[in-house]
């Protein structure tokens, strides 16, 4: 009855500890986001003020380049606790810990945006279709 204690209490402590990885792990994908954004707006804020002010290019270029790196620093931070937190599940637990990927698989990726182009493309068809049908008596009866 004393081991079947224990073992309940490490299983909750195992639910608890899984529990909160995969919290942090969510955090993670949202920091990721969030990092990847920042790439994107610092990139164009600093094309956008190298245009507007009629400043040295080095200096730009520099800040560009620093603020690329510290960018990274920080992408592949986030990416090192979410691997060493699911290592360290894996270690504690024995068993596999699948938090997912941070971020989507680009052959997924590929064939989501493929089957949304598809859709797209169906639906101006139909609606190009369905116009011309609708102008077509029109025309007719005209004649």
């Amino acid at each position: 009855m004393d081991q079947n204690k224990q073992d309940n209490r490490y299983e909750v402590l195992y639910n608890r500890l899984l529990e909160r990885g995969m919290t942090l792990h969510e955090s993670n994908k949202k920091r990721i986001r969030t990092g990847l954004i920042f790439l994107f707006v610092f990139s164009v804020l600093m094309i956008l003020i190298r245009m507007i002010t009629n400043s040295d290019r080095v200096v730009f270029l520099i800040l560009w380049v620093v603020g690329m790196f510290i960018a990274s620093i920080y992408l592949i931070s986030v990416e090192y606790i979410d691997d060493s937190i699911q290592k360290t599940l894996e270690e504690v637990s024995e068993r596999e810990a699948d938090f997912g990927d941070l971020l989507p698989d680009s052959v997924a990726v590929r064939e989501m945006v493929q089957s949304r182009i598809q859709g797209g493309q169906e639906e101006i068809k139909a609606r190009y279709f369905d116009r011309r049908r609708s102008k077509a008596p029109e025309s007719e009866g005209e004649k």
